[in-house]
């Protein structure tokens, strides 16, 4: 059965630890896509800490300070108050009972889904920063406040240097999704080429790793998850895409168009626009601002200077949803999952290829960052030069590493989706693009390739799978 046990975060973890150990209050923030972990890390680390939580809903002002007081009456003791009887009044009520609770043994205060709250009380950060100022900070106490929520794009901007709360805020924490090794720890029951796949489908969103049967193969939990009409990530699809109130979005869905469009293979921004409906450059930027897209660029390249660049969607499910399964799901609606699932699983292979290649990126920035490859990386990426011609040989490596001041690449590899890769015959590609496009000298850079299974290699090349990446 799937695994809901707590896993990973200690990075995250230890910077909420050191943010509750500083003397006095603090206000954090705290915030991340949906299904990213971002409650399950508070509640693990509000484990054995006196601590309230609350989640914010767009709701009448008085209504959310009667649910604020019934999540209080619980933890803090107001030996001459009935908050269920006499609930809070205002928000300076609220501060001013926890401000006062915290003073003799700390007090931690969760807003969850802040950004709802600021829906229903506009202003309510402006209000918020005068009640912290004068009420908290002018107090002796250790109330510990985290404002925490899933619409990243409001989060980031409540941060913002105009913002109300700017300077408030003494802790900001971006919950980000598992790199691959992260998420095969929520998969200990697969072998490595299959915590790949189930990777490849999930990225690192805990709660869809969650979901995934770490005791069933890639045919049964795509089965059970989208290939039926109750799969329970049938439609999931649809909640990614109206996560974010995106610029444009409820006239135009122009955001959506260009997902769908990356989706199906139009990446570059002149490829993007030929599919939608509208000049995407402010949708581009926005989509990227909340993660939902990257810019790729070539590792040596400016990406303020260069126009050679692509558009890859970020979120691995979006991408199989949007390739491989919204294409096809009325016809599984209709009860044609069961042979819809044969095309998705040929499809997979050909989405795989270019997730896989991600998964070898993050697996050198893994060897870099512990020093497999010196003191001096600087960057890893992927490589490519503009063809000269629509035949040309676009000359790309799918891993580059650059060290040192001139940024020189010390590492260059390529990553297969197949069982068996041959080694040195990558390796004889790859010292023919260094040769052709000049970027680096053959004699001077670690050759990695990366296959599912096995690499048949020489002692020149250094050999990864599935097994490396994914453990």
């Amino acid at each position: 059965m799937p695994t809901t046990r707590f896993v990973n975060r200690t990075t995250e973890l230890k910077v909420l630890d050191d943010w509750w150990n500083q003397s006095g209050a603090g206000m954090a923030a705290v915030w991340g896509r949906k299904r990213v972990g971002k409650t399950w890390l508070i509640d693990h680390f509000a484990k054995g800490r006196r601590s309230v939580r609350h989640i914010c809903r767009a709701r009448p002002h008085a209504e959310e300070l009667v649910a604020l007081s019934g999540k209080t009456a619980g933890v803090v003791k107001t030996p001459r108050r009935s908050l269920g009887e006499r609930p809070f009044r205002s928000w300076q009520d609220a501060l001013d009972v926890f401000a006062h609770a915290a003073e003799s043994e700390p007090l931690l205060v969760v807003l969850d889904e802040f950004p709802e709250l600021l829906r229903a009380v506009p202003r309510f950060d402006v209000e918020l920063r005068a009640l912290w100022d004068e009420v908290v900070l002018g107090a002796p106490t250790n109330l510990k406040l985290i404002l925490c929520g899933s619409a990243v794009g409001s989060m980031e901007a409540l941060q913002a240097e105009s913002a109300p709360l700017h300077g408030r805020v003494s802790q900001r924490l971006l919950v980000r999704p598992f790199r691959p090794h992260e998420a095969a720890l929520m998969l200990g029951n697969l072998d490595p080429p299959a915590r790949a796949q189930a990777w490849g489908v999930c990225g690192g969103i805990p709660r869809l790793l969650a979901l995934w049967d770490d005791r069933a193969d890639l045919r049964e939990n795509l089965r059970r998850l989208v290939c039926n009409e109750q799969g329970v990530l049938l439609s999931e699809g649809d909640l990614i895409l109206g996560d974010e109130d995106i610029v444009g979005h409820r006239r135009e869905h122009l955001p959506e168009q260009i997902l769908r469009a990356v989706a199906t293979g139009s990446t570059s921004f002149s490829e993007i626009h030929s599919k939608v409906s509208g000049l995407p450059t402010r949708s581009l930027e926005y989509l990227t601002d909340v993660r939902l897209l990257e810019r790729v660029v070539p590792v040596t390249q400016d990406p303020a200077r260069t126009k050679l660049s692509y558009y890859r969607i970020v979120d691995n499910f979006l991408a199989f949803w949007l390739r491989c399964v919204e294409p096809h799901r009325e016809q599984i609606e209709s009860g044609l999952g069961a042979t819809v699932l044969n095309v998705v699983m040929k499809e997979f292979s050909d989405f795989m290829g270019a997730r896989y290649e991600h998964a070898f990126r993050e697996h050198l920035r893994r060897l870099a960052a512990n020093g497999r490859f010196g003191e001096e990386v600087i960057a890893v990426g992927e490589w490519w030069r503009a063809q000269s011609g629509p035949a040309s040989d676009p000359c790309q490596l799918d891993g580059v590493v650059l060290a040192g001041r001139k940024r020189t690449p010390v590492v260059v590899g390529e990553a297969k989706w197949a069982n068996v890769v041959n080694g040195s015959s990558e390796a004889g590609g790859m010292k023919r693009k260094l040769l052709e496009s000049g970027l680096a000298d053959p004699e001077t850079v670690i050759f990695v390739v990366a296959g599912r299974e096995e690499v048949r290699r020489s002692s020149a090349v250094l050999g990864v799978t599935a097994s490396d990446i994914f453990s």
